[in-house]
Parts: C-alpha cells; sequence; structure tokens
C-alpha cells in the first residue's frame, strides 16, 4: 500500500497579503533566557483584554529548544472624524483588534512578527517590558541587499515555459549623482530597464525598497514587496493562500543577509 503524500501547509493570511516584521535581539539579555522561560513568561500574562492595559495579549505558546512560537493579539485605540448631516465636525472613537503570529528564536536572536507595523511596535514594547530584550529592525548593508535583488530577479525556467518575473517598483537612495539622492521608479520588468540599473551601478545607490512577482521553490508567482529600511516583507496571497515553505525561505533569505 502506498503512502499517501503529506499535503503542503498553507498560509491564509485575512487580507491580500501577508506581511512580516524581523528584528535582530540584543545579545545580553537573549542569553539569559532559554526557550521555556520565555515561553512561561508569556503564559504568564493576563488573557487579552481590549480594555486593560498592555490591551495586548498571548495565546497558543510553544517553546522547542530555544525557539518560541505564540499568537499574539492586540487592541488599537483608533479616531475617526467627519461630518454630520449640518456639516458639523464630528469624532468617533473605536477600537480595532489584530491578531498573528509570533516566533522568537534565541539562538539566532531574531524575532518574526507576522501583522502590521503597529501591531509589530506593541510586541517590541512587551518584550522589552518583559524580558529587557530590545528587538531592532534587521540591517542589511548595501552590497546584500543587490545580492538579494539580484536572485529573486534570476530568470526562471520552469514547465511548460518560462515563468515570468517582473519588477513593477524599485526606490534607491543614497545616490551619489549631483544633488540628487532618491530616485524612485514603477513601469513593467524594470529589472531590464538600464536606465534603472545605472542609479545602483554607476550612481552607487542602494536599494531601498522594491516590489515585484518572485517565482519561489515551490515554482509559485508571488506578488512581494520588500522593504529593506524596514525590514519587512509583504506577501500577496494566490487563490491558495501562501505556502509556509514559500514565507519562510523569503524571510531566511533576508535573516542570513543580515547575519553576513
Amino acid at each position: 500500500m502506498s503512502e499517501k503524500k503529506k499535503a503542503a501547509t498553507r498560509i491564509e493570511p485575512l487580507g491580500l497579503w501577508q506581511s512580516v516584521r524581523l528584528f535582530t535581539l540584543n545579545d545580553e539579555a537573549a542569553k539569559k533566557l532559554t526557550g521555556a522561560q520565555l515561553a512561561s513568561i508569556f503564559t504568564g500574562q493576563p488573557a487579552f483584554d481590549p480594555e486593560k492595559d498592555p490591551k495586548a495579549g498571548f495565546g497558543n505558546i510553544e517553546a522547542r529548544g530555544k525557539t518560541v512560537m505564540a499568537d499574539f493579539t492586540a487592541a488599537f485605540n483608533v479616531v475617526a472624524h467627519g461630518f454630520d448631516k449640518s456639516g458639523e465636525r464630528t469624532t468617533v472613537k473605536y477600537t480595532t483588534i489584530e491578531r498573528g503570529d509570533v516566533l522568537v528564536r534565541l539562538d539566532q536572536k531574531i524575532a518574526e512578527v507576522r501583522g502590521s507595523s503597529r501591531f509589530a511596535t506593541r510586541f517590541r514594547r512587551i518584550l522589552m517590558n518583559l524580558t529587557d530584550i530590545v528587538a531592532e529592525p534587521l540591517f542589511i548593508d548595501k552590497d546584500t541587499r543587490r545580492a538579494i535583488y539580484d536572485r529573486l530577479i534570476k530568470p526562471t525556467e520552469a514547465p511548460p515555459k518560462p515563468l515570468e518575473i517582473n519588477v513593477e517598483h524599485i526606490v534607491y537612495s543614497d545616490i551619489e549623482k549631483k544633488e540628487l539622492r532618491q530616485a524612485e521608479f514603477r513601469g513593467d520588468k524594470l529589472q531590464h530597464k538600464a536606465e534603472v540599473g545605472h542609479y545602483g551601478r554607476m550612481y552607487g545607490g542602494t536599494i531601498s525598497k522594491f516590489t515585484g512577482i518572485f517565482i519561489y521553490p515551490s515554482n509559485t508567482p508571488y506578488k512581494t514587496a520588500i522593504n529593506y529600511d524596514t525590514s519587512s516583507v509583504m506577501v500577496y496571497k494566490t487563490s491558495d493562500g501562501i505556502l509556509t515553505k514559500d514565507l519562510r525561505w523569503i524571510t531566511s533569505m533576508l535573516i542570513e543577509g543580515a547575519s553576513q
């Protein structure tokens, strides 16, 4: 009897994309903790209550060696302004709730937060308050930024025909060209436009961020946005969601780039 192949695990973001923020942890504080200790700290926190500070909480906490995984929920106060029927300005206050996943790798000194910028900021603040661990955006140097970009735009041959790679948006900063410091391009197949590449190769520009369609290890084309300055990545889901191994591949590329 033949063995059934295990189905690949997938992520189903609530919106159009999965946003991931990556952070490096300060050495000393991270060294002092084991995975079990950090999991215990998370478990010891009060249950999530949107009305009580810190308006955030953990769930489904799991420790595997020096890695801790957990669900994270946070509430945010939002103020909206509008006008009533008589034209008078009105103010409405309400609360939004965000849910996502956090992954802390104490051995690698890396934290991964799947959620928005404000969601990640809330987690970073709570992590510091609980453990003294400071989480800062990854630093990826100029050459490594270029190497990651070049790797993603490398032509891919996959049956039955070549898969299309398309850079739609790219921003260069720190340009060494008279008074020009930053250049932004939007269009199709920007990776093939010589004048776009000049800003990196001829004028010493550093890639700050870019967006395009790239081919992942599963041969799935995902629209992806990478922002080096905020060490974040957004992967847009297909009709089947996002393969977990594909998301892990792109985040690992950034983490490895920061450690070089």
